[in-house]
């Protein structure tokens, strides 16, 4: 069964984090890829980038 995200709290929450970084594990290394383009395309302030199946999200600035 797929796990479906919701990616506006995903963000809600990266924003609200001290760091400023987040790591999300994804189902494979393509669903990581595919996302990270999604995710880049949407937000302007975030930086993105994936190491096999996870994705690494991080605040701009």
């Amino acid at each position: 069964m797929r796990k479906v995200r919701d990616w506006s709290a995903v963000i809600d929450k990266l924003n609200k984090s001290p760091k400023g970084e987040l790591t999300v594990k994804m189902g494979s290394p393509g669903s990581a890829q595919v996302t990270r383009c999604r995710l880049l395309a949407e937000w302007s302030n975030l930086e993105a980038t994936t190491k096999g199946a996870t994705l690494y999200l991080r605040l701009k600035g």
